[in-house]
């Protein structure tokens, strides 16, 4: 299903997104819906990278964790045959 829906843009914005809609060959609903839908999931991003970082402090890493995290990744390096 498709909405139709009207919005006002700065006539320098919809300018740049003419051209880059015809230098792309797109029509002007997939140049916006591709924009909208870019802009929603970088929202998305930054959200879950606020939650992770929300997360990280509430329960940060031990320093005992850290180290046997090195040790392992150590043994592990040590094993390849460079």
């Amino acid at each position: 299903m498709t909405i139709k829906t009207a919005v006002s843009l700065p006539a320098l914005t919809y300018q740049k997104a003419e051209q880059a809609r015809r230098k792309t060959k797109q029509s002007r609903s997939a140049l916006y819906t591709r924009a909208i839908e870019t802009y929603l999931k970088a929202l998305e991003i930054r959200e879950a990278e606020a939650r992770y970082e929300a997360g990280y402090h509430k329960h940060p890493e031990d320093p005992a964790e850290y180290h046997a995290l090195t040790q392992a990744s150590l043994e592990v390096i040590a094993q390849e045959p460079w």
